[in-house]
């Protein structure tokens, strides 16, 4: 008996040091998406509403005052009541945020509004995103500036994506819960359009479905550009005083490969638009970065858009088609890398904040800029759109590097 329990008690325990050793061998698999080098940033995230000189017919040059709507008197902005959403980013495969001690303010001509900080922050169940909710009365029913300050810590990475691992994804039956709304259309984005779809179909041959999603994609993408022939403007649109604004959309709304071009949203757009019209989750991730040239009539911000697509149990692959645009064709995908298409060099470098052009629940103010705003029941606003306008902007401050050197990017959007 006591032979019998010894080889009971040995077979145990080789079984437990096999199971051990099996999931040492999986912990340490190398996972598709890795993240690298680590930085933590302290982030100041501002939406004002201001008054500005009174513009011309066209909106772009300023005019004498009292020639606009209100001939130059009053507050450029009348409402009882302001309610502001600012989304953020709770989670991306390359970068984390923090809200654990964040801190917000709220200003009206320069007199700060009482905010419930606790109330502000609205995390969205089953994704990755959030909102900054800003509601408060407005005490004098007009203002000319108002300000919304958040202060919150991110922590962003470089992402190393293992491309031969991800060309071994497969089609699945169906895509994970959350999916479904990235592969719907949307506004600028309709996967039904035929010739985006004919295009993104014809990429590869024998069809999407013979190839992996990964390299479907890639090869849609890769049909894309050489038809996108010019920029209809750049990537951002700036006011007086240099101030960000918003995104810039071609002005006569026609952009596209049957058009020839577009601007850098409409491309970003395009590309999201023909994935998931061969059944494959895409995105826009609206960002904010740093210009890499300075001016000294203009701040140092500008959007940026991110582009991403889901593989199962690997997780959202990026890529920048501007990037990619400025590289050579290439004879054979399958085999060859892409400077901008899952690995991104300066990815660290965007700051992510939205999902959308305008939060769910919301309207633009003066232009498409990620936030926006809307009014109580019974409440209108009254602007005085020849001097209101807007600004969005953040100032990004270094605090060192991240205590874990790597780790493996989340495959889902299930945020903690």
């Amino acid at each position: 008996m006591k032979r019998i329990a010894s080889n009971i008690l040995l077979v145990a325990t080789a079984g437990l040091l096999a199971a051990g050793a099996f999931a040492q061998s999986v912990s340490t698999k190398r996972p598709v998406l890795l993240r690298r080098n680590p930085a933590i940033h302290d982030i100041r995230l501002e939406v004002e509403l201001f008054q500005q000189q009174a513009l011309n017919v066209q909106g772009n040059t300023p005019r004498p005052a009292g020639t606009n709507t209100n001939n130059g008197v009053g507050p450029a902005y009348t409402m009882t009541r302001a309610s502001i959403g600012i989304p953020v980013m709770i989670r991306t495969s390359w970068c984390d945020t923090d809200f654990s001690n964040y801190t917000t303010r709220v200003t009206l001509d320069g007199q700060t509004v009482a905010v419930d900080p606790a109330r502000v922050l609205t995390k969205l169940g089953g994704s990755a995103e959030g909102i900054l909710k800003y509601d408060f009365p407005v005490a004098n029913g007009a203002f000319s500036d108002a300000v919304m300050q958040t202060n919150y810590q991110v922590q962003r990475w470089d992402l190393d994506v293992d491309e031969p691992a991800a060309m071994t994804s497969t089609w699945p039956r169906e895509w994970p819960k959350g999916m479904q709304r990235f592969l719907d259309q949307e506004v600028g984005i309709n996967p039904a359009n035929p010739s985006l779809k004919a295009l993104a179909e014809g990429a590869t041959k024998g069809g999407p479905r013979s190839v992996s999603p990964f390299l479907a994609a890639k090869n849609a993408v890769l049909a894309i550009l050489p038809k996108w022939k010019s920029f209809s403007s750049t990537t951002s649109v700036f006011g007086q005083k240099g101030t960000l604004r918003g995104m810039a959309f071609s002005q006569n709304g026609q952009y596209g490969i049957d058009a020839g071009g577009g601007t850098p949203v409409e491309l970003a757009a395009t590309c999201v638009t023909a994935l998931r019209s061969i059944g494959i989750p895409s995105r826009i991730v609206y960002c904010l970065q740093e210009g890499q040239q300075r001016r000294r009539d203009r701040e140092p911000v500008q959007f940026r858009f991110v582009c991403e697509f889901f593989l199962p149990d690997m997780g959202w692959i990026p890529f920048d088609p501007l990037i990619m645009r400025q590289q050579a064709p290439v004879k054979d995908p399958s085999t060859t890398s892409i400077k901008g298409f899952a690995n991104i060099p300066d990815i660290k470098d965007a700051l992510p904040l939205a999902l959308l052009a305008v939060p769910t629940g919301y309207e633009m103010a003066d232009r498409y800029s990620a936030w926006g705003w809307t009014q109580g029941p019974g409440t209108r606003a009254q602007v005085d759109t020849d001097r209101a306008a807007t600004r969005i902007g953040f100032s990004d401050s270094g605090r060192g590097n991240g205590k874990t050197p790597t780790m493996p990017a989340p495959v889902s959007d299930e945020a903690p």
